[in-house]
């Protein structure tokens, strides 16, 4: 337990400085963890593309017995797609990568001072020139590319450092890295508020790679034993691991393990092309670096005295650790994939040339003591034939020669992640020239990395050059293909009308990559577009299982069962949809609401109105859909689309028309009729819309002959029939048979002459007003009429009633004003004359009285107007006694 807990025994200043130290390292395998779970999707987003597109819909239905006339209208329908955006360097990834970077420099440099002058020295000057090929000039510290920072960085932590090794011997180590972490906070600061570079943090660590990636691949290097190390340690602690046992267990421990190593190699160099999934470098890398906190504390103990663990090994080691933890962080976070691979290849190729060398190391030293029985890992690192650095400088000779016979692609991918640093520096600041002549630098080295590629094909993107785009992508597909530049091409190939390439190129990516969500959206969407429903169906369903973000797919499901199934159908598949939080997919249901002829109250989705009033496809679709879904049972949008109409000027029509719904249906019926009134005497492209809804709405209110005057210009079956039930429903059945024998001439339909018998049957429309009519007559409150008023405001009956019931209560007003809206859109009701002569009397206009009067005489019967004149003759005659006295 003291072996494991090593720290159990030193002063409380080093267990402080030691447990902070574990949770820095903590924290950066974390950094590190999380950015390699998807490197590229720290720098490439999936963005939604939003598509609008209408399908008509009968929301407005005029039941006749066991038929029905119904307008066709437009409901709108949303589809998604996602795109792959243009690659960007994350700004919190480079703040998170000098937090770690910095704090494992702090603990190396601090760890430098309590180690022997030759080493100390050497470690220093090493530094230094690191810091000079790190070019801090480009950092323009108080607005100048001098050397100034360099200077102030060299005489900062060489000055602190050589005061604490050479003439504060005694200062514990806790201090010294309190002092190093001191300092690199300032220097921190003064870049952070002193630098005129645009992207200060992004500068520094693009020209110091070489100082971090030195420092990583140090790192693996040093840590190449570990494991082989603790197969030592398996095989001979405990009981189990005592005599010939514990090396025949060692030998075929390490032997497999090897042969890993070879298997992995021979994958990566493409060699071997087996299609198996092997361990990956990562948990090699890990568990290495793991074990070597324990590892190298034994083998700091055999240097006798020069890296002693307890003042230097441990936190020199704890420092490369969180470094190349920190450093791997950045590339992962960046999508630098040649880096990777250079880290890769050195876990790899270091721990099988090493591992090699450390088991000739182990049997030619050691197997005497095997056959003793004895702990082989208490004496490891004291060999009695073959040195422990002569196997290191044998085992880096191997990886030399392993390089080699790639043709050194490690160190050129290197390279290549260099100049990629370098053009994410200036593509971040919008310098695409010198940000595009580092990426081709890149490719030289290594032509077929997906870092070079894609960002080559985002700058062209940028610049509006899709053919330069698409043939990056293709080249970022050669070596490592991902999901985004399948849907970037793919994006690009539709963009140039080349469909089936399009198509070619999703199918390639599901090929490689089965499972994503993504690709399988964007073909269904493609597929859809052909009306291939079937096919369509098939992938978006798989897209609504795989996918990130299923409510998308989800979404473009209901869009086509929309548009290509059947109402029996669509009712059936409508019924089993899980109902989902998303506005694309709430606007889709909405629609399908209508063409289903489904209206239940909805609540309205408050996110659909954004801050700024600026509507997307979303938000646009779920506002007209919900307006003509809930027009009977919400008013809100009459007044709310009209206010976001001034906001959207290049929509306001369509919103507007929108709004006329809930202020016909559940508003101002009055307001409704006239504005759709003035929009059919405007000629355009919509006014037989216009025209059938005005039409269909003035058949509702039993306004036939209005009725025939808006739907006489209207074209086509639905003007025809429209026509012929308004004329039917204003007893002039001749002309209606005509007009429907002229329909049944142009296309054959039994319903047009099921239609037909109804209409001649003397069928009327069910309408909610004679209920409301029987309702304030039995009952006649003022509640019960100002619903039967609101139903139908122009009923010459419930007018009639209405106006007796203000006469009554000495509301003349009221009542007058009832009437002279009535009478906009029912001017030949002698009901409403009869009351418009009637209030004129009482608020002493004869001429206007005089006018009703005459109005009545001409529209009534003679029987009612007699009945009308025993009524307004004594009125007029006591109003006109009245005046002539006075």
């Amino acid at each position: 337990m003291n072996d494991l807990l090593f720290w159990k025994v030193w002063s409380p200043s080093e267990r402080r400085m030691a447990v902070g130290t574990f949770l820095v390292l903590i924290l950066a395998l974390a950094f590190l963890i999380w950015k390699c779970m998807d490197p590229l999707g720290n720098v490439v987003r999936w963005n939604v593309v939003s598509e609008l597109s209408e399908t008509t819909a009968v929301v407005d239905v005029l039941q006749l017995g066991q038929w029905q006339y119904g307008i066709s209208t437009p409901t709108h329908l949303v589809t998604e797609s996602f795109m792959s955006s243009v690659m960007e360097v994350d700004a919190m990834t480079v703040y998170l990568f000098w937090i770690g970077a910095l704090a494992g420099l702090s603990l190396v440099l601090a760890a430098l001072t309590t180690m022997p002058r030759f080493w100390y020295l050497a470690g220093t000057i090493l530094f230094i020139l690191f810091l000079a090929f790190a070019r801090l000039e480009t950092l323009r510290v108080f607005g100048a590319e001098n050397r100034l920072l360099f200077l102030i960085a060299t005489a900062s932590y060489g000055g602190l450092s050589y005061y604490f090794h050479a003439f504060r011997p005694d200062i514990g180590i806790a201090s010294r890295i309190a002092g190093m972490i001191g300092v690199s906070v300032l220097l921190a600061a003064l870049v952070g508020f002193g630098s005129s570079a645009p992207v200060p943090a992004l500068t520094a660590a693009a020209y110091s790679f070489p100082l971090w990636l030195v420092a990583a691949m140090l790192f693996l290097l040093v840590s190449a034993t570990e494991i082989m190390a603790g197969f030592v340690w398996l095989s001979t602690s405990g009981e189990t691991g005592k005599g010939r046992s514990g090396l025949v267990q060692f030998i075929v421990i390490s032997v497999l393990y090897l042969l890993l190593l070879l298997l992995i190699y021979l994958q990566n160099t493409r060699q071997i092309d087996w299609n198996v999934t092997l361990v990956s470098p990562f948990y090699l890398a890990l568990a290495s670096g793991i074990l070597g906190i324990w590892g190298f504390k034994r083998r700091a103990d055999s240097t006798q005295g020069v890296i002693p663990f307890r003042s230097a090994g441990f936190w020199l080691y704890m420092g490369l650790f969180v470094i190349a933890a920190s450093f791997a962080g950045l590339m992962a976070g960046t999508a630098n994939d040649p880096v990777l691979e250079t880290l890769e290849d050195t876990v790899v190729q270091g721990q099988l040339a090493m591992g090699l060398l450390f088991l000739f190391y182990v049997l030619v030293n050691f197997w005497e003591v095997f056959k003793q029985k004895l702990a082989v890992y208490k004496v490891l690192y004291k060999p009695l034939r073959f040195g422990l650095t002569q196997t290191r400088l044998f085992g880096f000779a191997g990886l030399v020669v392993l390089f080699s016979m790639q043709r050194l692609l490690p160190l050129n991918q290197a390279i290549a992640g260099y100049f990629n640093e370098l053009g994410d520096l200036h593509a971040t600041t919008e310098e695409f020239t010198l940000a595009e002549q580092y990426y081709k630098l890149a490719l030289q080295q290594e032509f077929q990395n997906h870092k070079s590629n894609y960002a080559l094909a985002s700058i062209a993107l940028k610049q509006g050059d899709r053919n330069a785009a698409a043939y990056y992508f293709r080249q970022a597909l050669l070596k490592n293909p991902s999901p985004q530049a399948y849907a970037g091409l793919s994006g690009i190939l539709v963009q140039e009308s080349l469909f089936f390439d399009a198509v070619y190129s999703l199918q390639e990516g599901l090929r490689r990559f089965p499972a994503n969500g993504e690709l399988l959206n964007n073909l269904g969407m493609l597929y859809s577009k052909t009306n291939v429903a079937d096919s369509a169906y098939y992938y978006l369903d798989l897209a609504k299982s795989n996918a990130a973000r299923p409510e998308i797919p989800a979404t473009n499901l209901l869009a086509i069962l929309a548009k290509n199934t059947g109402s029996g159908l669509l009712d059936s598949l409508a019924a089993s949809s899980e109902k989902r939080d998303y506005l694309s997919w709430q606007a889709n249901w909405l629609a399908v609401q209508n063409i289903r002829q489904q209206f239940h109250k909805e609540d309205f989705n408050r996110k659909a109105v954004p801050g700024d009033s600026l509507l997307s496809v979303s938000s646009l679709a779920y506002l007209l859909n919900y307006a003509t879904n809930q027009a009977a049972f919400d008013s809100l949008p009459a007044t709310l689309l009209p206010r976001l109409a001034v906001k959207n000027p290049m929509l306001s029509q369509d919103l507007s028309l929108a709004a006329l719904y809930p202020q016909f249906y559940s508003g101002n019926k009055l307001k409704a009729l006239e504005t759709l009134t003035a929009w059919t005497a405007e000629e355009g492209e919509k006014s037989d819309l216009y025209h059938k809804i005005l039409g269909h709405w003035l058949l509702q209110l039993g306004l036939y002959d209005k009725a025939i005057e808006a739907l006489s210009p209207v074209e086509g079956i639905e003007g025809s029939l429209g026509m012929a039930v308004a004329n039917a429903l204003s007893n002039k059945k001749e002309i209606a048979v005509v007009l429907l024998d002229k329909a049944q001439e142009k296309a054959k339909n039994p319903a047009l002459e099921q239609l037909k018998q109804a209409l001649f049957a003397g069928v009327r429309p069910k309408s909610a007003t004679d209920s409301l009519f029987a309702v304030m007559s039995k009952s006649p409150s003022l509640q019960n009429i100002q619903n039967a008023v609101r139903t139908n405001p122009f009923d010459a009956r419930i007018i009639s009633a209405a106006s007796e019931f203000y006469r009554s209560k000495k509301q003349t007003k009221e009542a007058y004003q009832l009437v002279l809206d009535a009478l906009r859109y029912n001017e030949y009701a002698p009901e409403l004359w009869e009351q418009y002569a009637l209030l004129s009397l009482e608020q002493g206009l004869l001429g206007q009285a005089k006018e009703g009067e005459q109005k009545v005489m001409q529209y009534a019967l003679p029987a009612g107007y007699q009945q009308f004149l025993t009524h307004y003759q004594p009125m007029r005659a006591l109003i006109e006694k009245q005046r002539a006295e006075f």
